[in-house]
């Protein structure tokens, strides 16, 4: 376990003084670990082959020492220390691998909002709905809604639209033609442009999937003239 435990931290460290901000920080790390366990286990196979090639000739037959007798009236020492000693290092031990799971969430949570950040430095105001729509790369879904006066209807969801985007296909998205299915890049903002013919202003909410509790996010707002109005920062939640 204390190997396990300052591999870890020595690669962590390593990581961060060579790969800080890179988004393969996180694979770096992993693989970095496991080589400095291995080549610890192996350093100490070589030096323990050493000593034995060292150490001088034991005769082949040795005599085993008289098993030793409990003295009369003298009481057996109570292993008490030995259950705190494997009671501290258990502790210690549940200790070292939750430090190195939360690394191993920050690492990748960093690289995951890296990556939300990305994308959403793409988007700039002034860009129509043609410009935008396939600019914004990865596994991420998207909620668009218009900005209704209070109390205004919204009978059968017309201002409000959702949708995936993944390799560049765009599903669960209602068509020109009413119907739900996989839409191409210049279909879907088709589909986009005749939502937003409206005359309100959309709020588009990117939300990028991964595989850790929190998901990060950013939303794009369409003035009436479907160009970008403002974009926000990018922000986390789970």
């Amino acid at each position: 376990m204390l190997r396990l435990a300052v591999t870890g931290f020595v690669a962590f460290a390593i990581v961060l003084a060579l790969f800080k901000g890179a988004d393969y920080a996180w694979l770096v790390w992993v693989v970095l670990w496991v080589a400095l366990y291995w080549l610890w286990k192996l350093g100490d196979r070589w030096r323990e082959k050493g000593v034995e090639k060292m150490a001088p000739a034991l005769p082949t037959q040795i005599e085993p020492p008289p098993p030793a007798t409990a003295e009369p009236g003298k009481p057996q020492p109570f292993g008490w220390r030995k259950i705190l000693r494997r009671t501290a290092v258990t502790i210690a031990g549940a200790f070292v691998v939750i430090v190195l799971m939360a690394a191993v969430m920050l690492l990748g949570l960093g690289y995951y909002q890296r990556q939300a950040k990305a994308e959403r430095n793409k988007v700039h105001v002034g860009m129509t709905v043609e410009q935008v729509l396939p600019l914004v790369h990865g596994a991420l879904s998207v909620r668009a809604h218009a900005i209704l006066p209070e109390n205004a209807p919204d009978e059968g969801f017309k201002h409000y639209q959702s949708f995936s985007s993944h390799d560049g296909t765009y599903c669960c998205f209602d068509g020109p033609d009413g119907k739900k299915g996989r839409l191409t890049a210049p279909e879907a903002a088709a589909a986009m442009q005749q939502k937003m013919s409206d005359g309100y202003e959309w709020i588009w909410r990117y939300t990028f999937i991964n595989d850790t509790p929190m998901h990060y996010s950013f939303s794009v707002t369409f003035g009436a003239d479907g160009r970008v109005k403002a974009v926000t920062d990018v922000w986390g939640w789970d």
